[in-house]
């Protein structure tokens, strides 16, 4: 049973960004939301994660591409996002066969590294925080991608808006 969820956007025209975020603020499944770079443009942190809810983001204007990631188990939950230190979204593919072993490994980093950790269909995703994006690049090269049962780690780094 799913306990919320997590979706990354991905918008083909960003102009649909603004009018996206409005909509996602009037949303009452809505936790949390942060612009993020990289693969995607937007993360998101729901309170729910059925159908209905996918519905709603697919309608969101000019999304291109989503990944929608129900939560079975989420250890950590909810972190704010301060102007100092820098942050990630990471999703991450792990193989099912090692998938106990990967979530014991990422539970057993920090929480001042890994603020928000879940575990669901897609494999895992994370909030990452360190003093600088090189810190978040060591602590997932060194930490997280060798772990044995590592699929795959895409990051998007958090990003203010209203310093652009």
């Amino acid at each position: 049973m799913s306990t919320g969820a997590y979706a990354f956007l991905y918008f083909g025209d960003t102009e649909q960004l603004l009018p996206a975020i409005d909509a996602l603020t009037a949303m009452p499944e809505l936790r949390a939301w942060h612009a993020v770079d990289g693969h995607y443009h937007l993360a998101v942190a729901l309170r729910e994660g059925g159908e209905n809810v996918r519905d709603a983001l697919n309608e969101l204007p000019g999304l291109q591409h989503m990944l929608f990631c129900p939560v079975q188990r989420e250890p950590r939950g909810e972190f704010t996002v301060e102007s100092e230190p820098s942050y990630a979204w990471l999703t991450m593919e792990i193989d099912r066969e090692k998938q106990t072993a990967v979530e014991q490994a990422l539970e057993a980093l920090p929480a001042e590294q890994l603020p928000a950790l879940a575990f669901g269909d897609c494999g895992a995703v994370a909030a990452v925080q360190g003093p600088t994006f090189e810190a978040i690049d060591r602590l997932v090269e060194s930490s997280i991608r060798p772990l044995d049962g590592m699929l795959r780690v895409k990051r998007d780094w958090i990003i203010d808006l209203t310093q652009l």
